[in-house]
């Protein structure tokens, strides 16, 4: 017999929040869709203020709706309403490389998430963007990763059941490791999401002592 006690309103909304923002970080590639456009799109997320970071082409800044589907248009998938204004070239755009590598496209625009749609939910865009607190130690922990491949593709193995060869983290957010493989990045997930060194450090062991 089941005794867990059923979840209130504003318990599920969480959970459905949460699910929401590991969906998001589980992918960093989408389709966008414009003026009648259909563009497929890669992404990072800025660490100063969540906005997403794309490579566009000029018809992008000329649009007044932009809708981006992650990963693709389907009914299932996530979609995001978003308004791209023109960005120059910065710490954001290097990340976007890091992850990405060289860009389709000349410009670079950065994506406010207005509302978001997952399912039968849908969030303001607030709720789920906003400044990676992990930003600081982002540098020390790829590091770290980085010096053990064998580990960091054994790591992937255990958390995705795939095999990537020659991984490469290349970035770190509260809901897990971003690392790049030759078909895409993909996310190598805490147990539970994380905010602090401390924090980032406990997931890491645990990852380790998993495969």
């Amino acid at each position: 017999m089941n005794t867990t006690p059923p979840m209130g309103d504003e318990a599920r909304e969480r959970a459905a929040l949460r699910d929401a923002k590991r969906y998001l970080a589980s992918y960093r590639e989408g389709v966008l869709a414009f003026d009648g456009q259909q563009i497929p799109v890669k992404f990072v997320s800025d660490h100063t203020d969540g906005r997403l970071v794309i490579s566009a082409p000029v018809a992008v800044f000329f649009a007044h709706e932009h809708v981006l589907w992650v990963p693709e248009e389907t009914l299932d998938s996530m979609q995001l309403l978003v308004s791209a204004e023109e960005v120059s070239e910065s710490g954001a755009t290097d990340r976007w490389q890091a992850y990405h590598g060289d860009p389709e496209h000349v410009r670079w625009a950065a994506c406010w998430i207005d509302s978001v749609r997952l399912g039968a939910w849908v969030f303001d865009g607030d709720a789920l963007a906003g400044a990676n607190p992990l930003a600081g130690v982002e540098p020390t922990v790829l590091r770290e990763v980085n010096t053990d491949r064998d580990a960091l593709r054994r790591m992937c193995e255990a958390k995705l059941g795939m095999t990537v060869e020659s991984p490469l983290c290349v970035g770190l957010v509260p809901e897990g490791l971003h690392v790049r493989a030759r078909f895409g990045v993909v996310l190598v997930a805490f147990d539970e999401p994380v905010e602090t060194e401390e924090g980032v450090g406990g997931a890491l062991a645990a990852l380790k002592k998993r495969h």
